[in-house]
């Protein structure tokens, strides 16, 4: 299978794996054959991405980190959480909290328990769901930089836990601003910050969970060098879990299309990660997250400089922007006889 551009869907491609709307429901099942009128009633959900199969990519396995099945229940879980906190109904939010914290402990032992040398985090979102499905990113990367770090199960769990509910001080926030398409004002900006506060009081006063699960929610936008917020907290004052978070955070967000812009491809995300070592993120830990994670998902598709179509077929530890490539398209023509390169050497 193949990750296409929605724009690049053509008839004939079948879908690959299964993509869940905002409430739960399928909206494109796997084996389902692309038709024009498909296209155009998908067309509706702005899917930014989609995994198909096709001739030139029926043999690629991608080895997924979360199954989409486990993904759609930890988004549904969280955004019943968010609804039910909304309407401040206490005993419905403790119901859908156990809910959650069940489906953080099956993210959590599956991270653990993977034995897989390079992850693919590459999540497909749409605008409307991002609010719920982000989280769930986060705390799927956040682990995986836990398990590089060689922390506890123990430890893996309260930072899952910080992740998960990393941003739930955004109920708190209108969601006029929270969705508002174009620059914000200096403040609404200000407005938006308050919410690593508001997420860690609330949090502390209405969950039991560890102080250190909770240090994740408020300090997830302090920097390293001291220039963040809400304490301007730097180094190694800034819990190992808030650091972690910052990682996963910021890149989850840079390659997610949002309202105020459009999403940045993984390998662009990525690099911006690195350039923010010692600065923005903790050097030691943004190794870690280079070191296991891959800037290009098996079945990506990259366009070359020189104007060559590839899918990424394998990646290299060490060699993030060097993958394995099958080159199908040359000169704006489909090869008959795809060639296999390393991206950024042949």
């Amino acid at each position: 299978m193949r990750l296409v551009e929605f724009s690049d869907l053509k008839t004939g491609m079948q879908i690959a794996d299964d993509f869940y709307s905002i409430n739960g429901s399928i909206l494109a099942k796997k084996g389902t054959e692309i038709s024009e009128r498909y296209i155009q009633n998908l067309s509706q959900y702005e899917i930014p991405y989609l995994y198909v199969l096709d001739e030139f990519s029926n043999d690629l396995e991608i080895q997924c980190t979360i199954t989409s099945k486990t993904r759609n229940e930890a988004t549904q879980n969280l955004k019943k959480l968010y609804l039910a906190i909304q309407s401040r109904n206490k005993g419905l939010y403790h119901k859908h909290m156990q809910a959650c914290l069940e489906s953080i402990d099956k993210l959590t032992e599956d991270i653990i328990s993977e034995k897989i040398d390079l992850y693919d985090v590459f999540d497909i979102k749409t605008i409307e769901n991002y609010i719920y499905q982000q989280p769930v990113n986060v705390t799927v990367i956040s682990l995986i930089i836990g398990k590089c770090l060689e922390l506890s199960s123990l430890e893996m769990y309260r930072l899952a836990v910080g992740a998960f509910f990393h941003d739930i001080g955004n109920m708190f926030i209108p969601k006029e601003i929270l969705e508002k398409k174009g620059k914000l004002t200096d403040e609404e900006y200000e407005l938006i910050k308050t919410h690593t506060v508001e997420g860690y009081l609330f949090a502390k006063d209405e969950f039991n969970l560890r102080m250190r699960s909770y240090l994740a929610i408020l300090q997830h936008h302090e920097r390293y060098d001291g220039g963040g917020y809400p304490t301007k907290k730097a180094g190694e004052d800034i819990s190992i879990y808030g650091r972690i978070v910052a990682i996963a955070d910021v890149f989850d967000a840079l390659s997610s299309r949002r309202r105020q812009r459009e999403a940045l491809n993984p390998a662009q995300a990525f690099k911006m990660i690195i350039e923010g070592m010692g600065t923005a993120f903790d050097p030691k830990l943004v190794r870690a997250f280079a070191d296991r994670v891959s800037p290009y998902p098996i079945g990506f598709t990259i366009k070359l400089e020189d104007g060559r179509e590839c899918i990424v077929t394998k990646n290299f530890r060490g060699k993030p922007f060097n993958p394995e490539a099958r080159v199908i398209k040359e000169n704006d023509k489909r090869l008959e006889t795809p060639y296999i390169i390393t991206v950024g050497v042949d």
